[in-house]
């Protein structure tokens, strides 16, 4: 009942440090600037240490236990990053697996507000014809100083809820397409932009995360809302797991069908996962493929 009481006391002070710590980051975004016209790298590195300091400082708070199953990522490796959404806190879970591999400070998700314009990430409209003019310049950059980096997407379009679930099911009935029970059909125009963009260069890889979440009392395919992530400790109440899949960028189809088809296939995978873990994953499950961290 305390607790209660105490977290929006908490949610204040902590919003109030974050929005403080968050306006000194802007100040040296803005001074960044000058840098801009003598040195790309050197502008892309300051803001990328900028946007990884924000996330390191937000990470900190969730006291989250995360377990991993799937392929090893290795460390410090560009990658194009594709995951399902269920909740903004899937945006954490991603840097989880970035933090881990050296990746955090450059990472490129949609996200909100000027400060992240700088920071390089990629804002969308979900209008196609003018989120490509978007993709093809921030990409451009990118590949013209072969910086690291992380773009991460969620190819469903939308976070998980039973009506849109229910829109995808009956649309994908409508063209004889498999049903999917915990993951929404993707949109794959955005991705097949991405691929045909980093195709023969220093981005080699894809990673196809799946990601769940798990209450104590409300079972599978519960995440905690963000006042909760960023006010409360999170673990034993709530478990958290992602699996990892890499994949050879020039590996994938070419022709633009067979690679809608190759993504599709590919959430039909994250779907049966997460079905099966609905069925087996409970409050005591430990060990077997469940580890706090690769090896």
């Amino acid at each position: 009942m305390l607790e209660l009481i105490l977290r929006p006391t908490k949610a204040a002070l902590y919003g109030s440090a974050l929005f403080g710590f968050c306006s000194v980051l802007n100040v040296i975004q803005v001074c960044s600037l000058l840098l801009a016209p003598f040195s790309k790298r050197w502008f892309y590195e300051v803001n990328a240490r900028v946007a990884g300091s924000m996330w390191k400082v937000m990470q900190r708070r969730h006291g989250a236990r995360i377990t991993f199953s799937g392929e090893k990522i290795p460390y410090g490796e560009s990658a194009l990053v594709f995951a399902n959404h269920r909740s903004f806190v899937d945006f954490y879970m991603i840097h989880s697996v970035a933090a881990r591999r050296g990746m955090v400070n450059y990472m490129k998700i949609p996200f909100y507000g000027w400060g992240m314009w700088i920071m390089g990430m990629l804002f969308i409209n979900r209008n196609w014809q003018r989120d490509q003019i978007k993709i093809n310049k921030m990409f451009g950059r990118i590949l013209d100083i072969e910086a690291p980096v992380w773009v991460a997407s969620f190819l469903e379009g939308s976070r998980l809820t039973a009506t849109k679930l229910a829109a995808s099911q009956q649309f994908m009935q409508s063209r004889g397409l498999p049903l999917l029970s915990n993951v929404l059909m993707p949109r794959t125009k955005g991705f097949i932009a991405c691929v045909q963009k980093f195709r023969g260069t220093h981005v080699k890889y894809v990673y196809d995360f799946t990601i769940a979440y798990y209450h104590r009392t409300k079972g599978f395919g519960v995440p905690p809302n963000l006042v909760r992530v960023h006010t409360a400790q999170l673990s034993p109440e709530y478990k958290f797991h992602i699996h990892c899949n890499r994949y050879l960028l020039d590996d994938l189809p070419e022709d633009e069908d067979k690679l809608s088809e190759w993504v599709l296939q590919r959430y039909v995978e994250k779907d049966a996962f997460l079905e099966s873990m609905k069925e087996t994953w409970t409050d005591s499950i430990e060990g077997g493929i469940w580890t706090e961290s690769w090896p």
